[in-house]
């Protein structure tokens, strides 16, 4: 069965992005380095975590918050070959019918139960924010990844939007110092 990680890049004081939604310097590592992974220049050692990470991973979840915000990727997924997007309503008026993005109206556990299909063995890769934060605490998420970047926000989104329960994480599976980035994943304690 596919390995379900929330993944984002959050500043040291657990944001992800700035209550407008733009990153300020958290993404700054991405463009600190002289080896080019996507559209990227990291490190050495970002950049092997980064092609690891990203050739495991089969697909997507979103919450429709992401999705209006970047416009779907206009239909091309960032990572892997297929986006789940949690929503209330599908769009009707989005113009990438063709786009590999499934429209999940039936809550969490029908977006994570579609995404581990579709995924089979690999890795189902659900974005921070308000719907990772239900994931997490429906029990539903096997590992949290998170690249966490030498910048306090001060406010802004949460790592796992307004879920305030304690949440305990194993020790660290991957421990990987980049350059202006620590990246980290930890498995979900059970």
């Amino acid at each position: 069965m596919a390995t379900v990680v929330v993944q984002a890049v959050t500043s040291l004081d657990g944001y992800i992005a700035l209550p407008d939604d733009t990153v300020g310097s958290i993404h700054d590592w991405y463009f600190h380095g002289d080896v080019e992974v996507e559209q990227f220049h990291v490190s050495a050692a970002s950049a092997d975590y980064l092609r690891h990470t990203l050739s495991q991973v089969r697909c997507l979840i979103i919450g429709r918050h992401l999705f209006d915000f970047v416009n779907g990727w206009d239909g091309q997924p960032p990572a892997g070959d297929h986006v789940f997007v949690v929503t209330h309503e599908a769009p009707t008026d989005w113009g990438h019918d063709d786009a590999p993005y499934t429209f999940c109206t039936d809550g969490i556990e029908d977006a994570v139960r579609r995404a581990q299909e579709y995924a089979g063995d690999g890795v189902v890769t659900v974005s921070a924010g308000e719907v990772a934060g239900q994931i997490v605490a429906a029990g539903l998420a096997d590992e949290v990844a998170i690249d966490l970047a030498p910048v306090f926000l001060g406010q802004g989104k949460k790592y796992l939007g307004s879920q305030t329960e304690e949440i305990v994480l194993d020790d660290p599976s991957v421990v990987v110092q980049g350059e202006r980035v620590l990246h980290l994943r930890y498995p979900l304690r059970r």
